[in-house]
């Protein structure tokens, strides 16, 4: 399905409350840095060890190789994130790869569903990943590369707002009432 706001993907209602890029995983940094660090060295060392008719193919490899760090890299710049008013959303080159509806956490602590762990700094500031867990699928979505507003934003669904008409506990994010409509 196609997902690319404000043009098209959101259902009739709903809003964006938040959205992030995914950030470069540590694991993509570390590994292009040591690919163009250690390469060199590799082929040197083969061309030593063994010559030219090794070298063709060790340069084969790391072209493999370098090529798997690259579409990484490119996955992650091409991932990004959305918190609506009704579902968290992860869409990738405009495509909906993943959502979880948050009417999944209605009635329950949504403490018990969101983990955040803080998984490196940038600039003395926490950068976070996200995990939530589906209590109705069963599924984890994880959000990777995140800073410290995308994890209030995602307390806040755990918070309720009552509606004043009609007195039906909405998501603390929700800006109309799910029951009657009504401007919170």
């Amino acid at each position: 399905m196609r997902f690319d706001p404000p043009r098209q993907g959101l259902e009739a209602g709903e809003s964006i409350i938040w959205t992030r890029r995914e950030g470069t995983g540590g694991k993509v940094i570390v590994s292009g840095f040591l690919f163009f660090m250690i390469s060199p060295v590799v082929m040197v060392w083969t061309y030593n060890l063994y010559g030219m008719s090794m070298v063709g193919a060790v340069a084969f490899l790391l072209f493999i190789i370098f090529i798997a760090i690259a579409v990484g890299f490119i996955r992650e710049r091409r991932t990004r994130y959305y918190l609506t008013t009704d579902r968290i959303i992860e869409a990738r080159g405009g495509i909906l790869v993943k959502e979880v509806p948050l009417d999944h956490f209605a009635g329950v602590p949504l403490s018990q569903f969101l983990e955040a762990k803080v998984t490196h700094q940038v600039n003395h500031r926490p950068i976070y990943t996200i995990r939530v867990y589906d209590p109705v699928t069963d599924d984890v979505f994880e959000l990777q590369g995140l800073d410290g507003s995308s994890w209030r934003a995602f307390e806040r669904i755990g918070q309720t707002s009552e509606c004043p008409y009609c007195e039906y506990n909405n998501i603390g994010i929700s800006s109309k009432c799910k029951n009657c409509g009504a401007t919170l």
